[in-house]
């Protein structure tokens, strides 16, 4: 019963929403919490202008709410308070703590729409829907690459030729790539999604990072250390220490901000395939709140899809950094004309449609943790790789519950 009175509420709802959008002309303004830096303001500013062009009676107020753990803080602490925003934007295993405050989406957006959304960006019930997405891609300097490689054994190889004590005292000058295991354990799960590698089985019930698919990703990447600038450090910081690394799209411009500082040129490619394209997306998406009133809401809505037009989705894309997150987003004459101007964000354009997501685990960020201690006590020596892996696989199945 329970479950067909909600269903029947988001039926009313849907019927709201048509009518709003039809007829509505009263003020109404949309809280959307977010924790984007200064540099984007001028971006979020115009999608709203531009929004409020088509509905002038929605006025869209962006409210800054500091870092990622502070929003997070900040949207648990709204929904037990039952003071939330209208809409706000969340990391993945944000999400399950508090599901039962959101509204399922599914039921107000088409079959069409929801095709549209990179696959990898689709969660169940359409709780939230992406917004701000990255994706990790190989960045190389073009003075010591100067063709990328493509698959597993060429990187490898190329590594190993370019990790070199150049001026001969013993001391290694440059390094085939950079790896940040306890920081971003995400470079580890990029190659696992390519070996068709997962951490966990679908229903959630079992620990599969060790079966074969995972145990050769693991191996392919501590085959990396002796090759490897291991460090805490940004990559970008040190940038003539690493010939090529496997790092975010977002950070484009801190890695080409060095370059040139240091006379190197950087580019980026699509990461080396191992069984299969594929690569790791990171990002926020946006949820919409039940509790507010229905005007609001509707509103709400209303902004959500205009930010996910494709048109829309590109020229935030274009703007930020960050990718489209629909198809039709990836082949916009917005985000087109940026490919054509900025060919660094080709190879991540291309790799978008083939990208996976976190699970929406709600013990994701513990998880993650443990990956990232895996890793550096595998890389740095200080556990052997099948030890490493036993502690890891014991402690992520404690989290299962």
């Amino acid at each position: 019963m329970k479950l067909r009175n909600t269903w029947i509420a988001l039926g009313l709802l849907a019927l709201l929403f048509v009518g709003f959008a039809a007829t509505a002309t009263e003020p109404v303004t949309i809280e959307f919490w977010h924790r984007f830096s200064e540099r984007h303001n001028d971006t979020l500013l115009e999608l709203a202008a531009r929004f409020q062009e088509r509905y002038p009676h929605i006025t869209v107020e962006w409210v800054y709410q500091g870092s990622y753990s502070a929003l997070q803080t900040t949207i648990n602490g709204a929904v037990v308070a039952g003071e939330v925003p209208t809409m706000t934007i969340f990391y993945e295993n944000w999400i399950p703590a508090v599901a039962d405050a959101l509204v399922p989406l599914e039921p107000f957006f088409t079959a069409e729409e929801i095709a549209d959304i990179v696959p990898g960006l689709l969660y169940e019930n359409l709780l939230t829907v992406p917004f701000n997405k990255s994706i990790m891609v190989l960045y190389y300097i073009e003075d010591y690459v100067p063709v990328p490689p493509t698959t597993w054994q060429e990187f490898y190889d190329l590594c190993v030729a370019n990790t070199v004590d150049e001026d001969g005292d013993g001391q290694i000058d440059r390094y085939g790539t950079g790896l940040r295991p306890a920081s971003n354990p995400e470079q580890f799960l990029a190659l696992l999604a390519q070996n068709n590698g997962t951490i966990l089985n679908e229903d959630w019930t079992e620990v599969t990072l060790d079966n074969e698919a995972g145990l050769e990703a693991l191996e392919f990447y501590a085959s990396l250390a002796p090759y490897a600038w291991i460090t805490s450090e940004y990559l970008n910081s040190n940038i003539g220490y690493v010939a090529m690394a496997i790092d975010t799209s977002a950070g484009w411009y801190y890695w080409n901000k060095a370059a040139e500082g240091a006379g190197l040129t950087v580019k980026t490619a699509e990461l080396p395939v191992g069984e299969k394209a594929a690569s790791f997306i990171q990002g926020t998406n946006i949820g919409l709140f039940k509790d507010v009133p229905a005007e609001e809401f509707a509103a709400g809505l209303l902004f959500l899809k205009f930010l996910l037009e494709a048109e829309n989705t590109g020229y935030w894309a274009a703007r930020s950094g960050y990718l489209p997150v629909t198809l039709g987003g990836l082949q916009s004459q917005t985000w087109l004309d940026h490919l054509a101007t900025h060919p660094e964000a080709v190879a991540s354009s291309i790799m978008m449609p083939l990208g996976v997501s976190q699970i929406t685990h709600p013990n994701y960020g513990d998880m993650r943790d443990v990956l990232s201690t895996m890793c550096e006590e595998i890389l740095l020596g200080a556990e052997t790789l099948e030890d490493a892996l036993a502690v890891a696989v014991s402690e992520i199945e404690s989290l299962l519950e």
